[in-house]
């Protein structure tokens, strides 16, 4: 799942011009899974950004601050691409959702945190939203800053989905 995820990010990145940081909870596995296709970041400046709160507990006010300091490493317009957790609309993918957090020790609230509003809040502009694995994961794909006029959000769910 580590490979499907860094492929899914680099998607939404688009062409990297640089290096590229990965921060986050635990985020090890998919630095290496990514290292293999655009070199990664190993210093405070940063092309982009993936951002992982997969199997995180985090309290809003780390996860903000994570975010935020990538402000700090990143040029305006930066791709940044968010990981988290979501709660899947039909009820046996739900199911099977709050049985995934349950094993990290981790309350089915977890899936209904709003990834994209804490993103727009914190000044990015967020462009995409993509779910996978039966829509338990969900990868939203910003820019940092505001430079630009908002097109909309894009949601794209799985083949499958209802």
């Amino acid at each position: 799942m580590t490979r499907a995820l860094a492929a899914r990010s680099l998607e939404l990145l688009g062409p990297l011009d640089g290096s590229l940081a990965v921060v986050g909870h635990r985020p090890h596995r998919l630095a290496a899974a990514l290292g293999a296709h655009v070199p990664i970041a190993s210093g405070d400046v940063a092309a982009a950004a993936v951002v992982t709160f997969l199997g995180a507990g985090a309290a809003p006010a780390e996860r903000q601050a994570l975010v935020a300091s990538l402000g700090r490493r990143l040029p305006a317009g930066a791709p940044v691409v968010v990981l988290d957790h979501n709660q899947p609309r039909t009820h046996w993918r739900r199911v099977l959702g709050i049985a995934a957090l349950a094993l990290r020790g981790l309350g089915p609230s977890r899936a209904r945190y709003p990834a994209a509003r804490e993103l727009a809040a914190l000044g990015l502009r967020v462009e995409r939203l993509r779910l996978m694995c039966g829509e338990r994961i969900q990868l939203v794909a910003a820019r940092c800053g505001r430079d630009t006029a908002p097109q909309g959000v894009e949601l794209e769910v799985p083949a499958g989905s209802k």
